[in-house]
């Protein structure tokens, strides 16, 4: 079924957008979730929890990409769950990041840290939307080039290919503004 049918479906609160919703995203919902949450039980409950969030979501929203909306919703939940599951795993996970990325305390790390965020969101929005959809999915819903694929209907090497195009586009935009990476 077409995105947009199901969307109309959540707008009419019929309770078979949910059906359809997983039905066609259900393979992904799980793919995002369990790529944070590595369990399947809790894969399992994020993913029921993401089409309830969803339902609640829909209306008021509406999605321009209901295929990007449900990943988003997925991703958040599963963090959200992780956060209540791994509080100490977590601080674990900071200090390993901290060890490549070093403390990031001084105010001037944290201006450049939003100036740099800043830059990044300027260049995605000058972007075509499937490319900066591509793009979030794969850096900001950590999604595998596969499951990126499924959702485009694309090849893993083409997904690949699309986001080196708009890595070296956002290397040179930042360059072509002073920033160097």
């Amino acid at each position: 079924m077409e995105d947009s049918r199901i969307i109309a479906l959540y707008n009419e609160r019929n309770e078979s957008a949910i059906t359809e919703t997983k039905d066609k995203y259900g393979r992904l919902v799980k793919k995002v979730s369990y790529e944070i949450l590595r369990n399947d039980e809790d894969t399992e409950g994020c993913e029921n929890t993401t089409y309830l969030s969803t339902w609640n979501a829909i209306p008021p929203s509406v999605p321009k990409s209901l295929c990007a909306f449900i990943c988003k919703v997925a991703r958040n939940t599963a963090i959200d769950l992780l956060r209540k599951l791994c509080r100490n795993k977590a601080e674990y996970f900071y200090d390993e990041l901290e060890e490549i990325l070093g403390e990031r305390n001084d105010p001037q790390d944290i201006i450049e840290e939003k100036m740099m965020t800043s830059f990044i969101n300027r260049y995605l929005k000058t972007i075509k939307s499937r490319n900066r959809q591509m793009f979030m999915m794969r850096y900001y819903c950590n999604m595998s080039a596969e499951a990126i694929g499924d959702c485009f209907g694309l090849s893993a090497n083409a997904v690949y290919a699309q986001l080196k195009r708009t890595r070296d586009g956002l290397r040179a935009y930042l360059k072509e503004n002073g920033i160097e990476v």
